[in-house]
């Protein structure tokens, strides 16, 4: 079977992505356009990479390469943005089959800007037409057989991933630069939301200042420059030395970063659909690094602390964190303990074999 995967996301900083291109290359032949970040170079031969020039851009590519490629046999939509280039491909292709990954959930009401409700109005004109829809969780695609009057529950693929380095020399490098980071004794949490205040990042900086010198707070990601205005603002106001900012890491450096540190914080606001009914993979990123986690009260993070004993959710940040750091072994042993049973290959797999099972029925 010829696949091509459309995405309009990165490939090195996405988890999800390259997890959803494994489990395609378990159905056939496998070709993967995504948008390219600076000095990114493909991973392969059947990875193209586009060049950001905008998305009325990459439509025009995905186009151009689909009549290139000609005859597919499936079309594989990685998120909104890749649907109308990918019913185009299909058009174009003479594609059989379209399997579609929902890995948001956005309504009208809660969509914000012009593009972002035209992304819903094209969302839910197009996903019943899908041969396969994906959702990544169960509270997720409960509700979308109501949104996009779906004949079937889509497909439930949760977000089971971990950080692995490119090569034993990244590894070496990264440490190299880094170590330096880690030099000094404390209890370091590390949250992946960067300066996002939308996340509640708040909140977890005034937790770090009843925590104190002992712990230290990393955040990490790709920020607003007026969201981390505020941060840095904050910290100044607060006189917090406990709390570091860095960009938006690779996963080499992200994997480091969290092997060294103690605890993951995952957390979201509850405004909207999309964040109210997360489906984070980040939770497992730490978790596959042998790290408990502080999450919101969100359902999916609430439900999934209290059945596996990982970690703790909570509205009181300060004192998750002293909960988790006063008898951390123990936290670790329930780690290790739910890892074992979890497979990130097991996972894509049984994606795979659901996917089939429906295309070819």
């Amino acid at each position: 079977m010829n696949i091509l995967l459309i995405s309009y996301d990165n490939y090195q900083y996405d988890g999800r992505l390259r997890e959803l291109i494994r489990a395609a290359k378990e159905l056939g032949e496998v070709t993967y356009i995504t948008r390219a970040s600076d000095g990114e170079k493909p991973q392969e031969k059947a990875h193209i990479l586009y060049q950001d020039q905008g998305y009325s851009a990459f439509v025009l590519f995905v186009c151009r390469l689909a009549r290139r490629l000609g005859r597919q046999d499936l079309i594989f939509i990685d998120n909104r943005k890749g649907i109308f280039p990918g019913y185009i491909a299909k058009k174009l292709t003479n594609a059989r089959y379209v399997v579609q990954d929902c890995r948001e959930l956005y309504d009208m009401q809660s969509a914000s800007g012009i593009a972002g409700k035209i992304g819903c109005m094209v969302e839910k004109i197009f996903t019943r037409h899908s041969d396969v829809v994906i959702a990544a969780n169960a509270y997720r695609a409960r509700r979308m057989v109501r949104m996009f009057r779906l004949k079937r529950e889509p497909l439930n693929y949760e977000n089971i991933r971990c950080l692995t380095y490119t090569s034993e020399e990244k590894r070496r490098q990264v440490e190299e630069e880094c170590r330096e980071f880690f030099l000094e004794k404390k209890f370091r949490i590390v949250s992946t939301a960067g300066c996002d205040m939308s996340r509640t990042t708040g909140k977890m900086l005034e937790a770090m200042k009843g925590l104190g010198e002992g712990f230290e707070l990393l955040l990490i990601g790709e920020s607003e420059e007026e969201d981390e205005w505020i941060v840095r603002e904050t910290i100044r106001r607060l006189g917090l030395s406990n709390v570091k900012v860095f960009p938006r890491m690779d996963q080499d450096h992200l994997k480091y970063f969290i092997a060294n540190s103690q605890a993951g914080m995952v957390t979201y606001h509850q405004r909207d659909l999309n964040n109210k009914y997360c489906a984070s993979g980040k939770i497992y990123e730490f978790l596959f690094e042998g790290k408990p986690v502080v999450t919101s009260v969100n359902p999916p993070l609430r439900d999934f602390c209290e059945k596996y004993k990982v970690g703790q959710a909570s509205e009181d940040y300060e004192k998750a964190i002293r909960v988790i750091a006063d008898s951390y072994d123990v936290w670790q042993e329930q780690v290790k303990r739910f890892i074992s049973h979890a497979h990130v290959e097991k996972n894509n797999h049984r994606l795979a074999k659901q996917i089939q099972k429906i295309i070819e029925g």
